[in-house]
């Protein structure tokens, strides 16, 4: 009896060994790639400044970590720094090597470079742009492009030249120049004269 007794301890204590085995196995394994801890921004900036040669100020309320996952951290250029900080609610306004970061909703108030569409920008870069259209009325397309400008950006209509004044990343400045390029067809318009009248003293 003593013996069949200790053999059913012996059986069930293997039956439980085999379960168990692949449950704790499974459990040391990862099931997806581990997430890197936050890396504090300041450090991120200046070590990009570091390497670059830049000058760069920081606004005081530029604070926080940025979530690297598949980056290395000390590795970042200068377009991937600019893509961390448009993530974290950051603006790089660039004039020169010396750049300044500051918090995207007051970006549009700084002296931002007016780009013509012939330079080259990294896409997260805030920038300013005019277009001349031809065909369409510039008031009539404000309606349909502000949904795809951000809330720190800025469109505007001048009916007098036909014009549209832009600020937004460079990135999204030039989707919005292709959608112009399709958009503005048809008859030539002539926009409606604007007469300005004198400041009298």
């Amino acid at each position: 009896m003593r013996n069949r007794t200790c053999l059913s301890f012996v059986a069930a204590f293997a039956l439980l060994a085999i379960v168990v085995a692949p449950a704790a196995s499974a459990q040391s394994e990862p099931t997806a790639p581990s997430r890197k801890g936050g890396v504090p921004i300041d450090e991120l900036i200046a070590a990009v400044a570091k390497r670059t040669g830049k000058t760069v100020i920081v606004d005081p309320r530029v604070q926080g970590e940025a979530v690297l996952i598949g980056a290395d951290a000390a590795k970042l250029d200068y377009a991937e720094l600019l893509s961390v900080l448009q993530v974290n609610g950051f603006a790089v306004v660039a004039r020169g090597d010396v750049v300044r970061v500051v918090p995207d909703a007051n970006v549009r108030q700084q002296a931002l470079p007016i780009v013509t569409g012939k330079e080259s920008h990294p896409d997260a870069e805030f920038v300013t742009r005019t277009f001349t259209l031809k065909n369409v009325p510039a008031a009539y397309l404000v309606p349909l492009l502000r949904p795809l400008i951000p809330q720190m950006g800025h469109l505007v209509a001048f009916p007098c030249t036909n014009m549209l004044v832009l600020v937004d990343t460079f990135g999204n400045v030039q989707r919005i120049e292709k959608l112009l390029q399709t958009l503005d067809v048809g008859g030539p318009f002539t926009p409606p004269k604007c007469e300005m009248e004198a400041i009298k003293p």
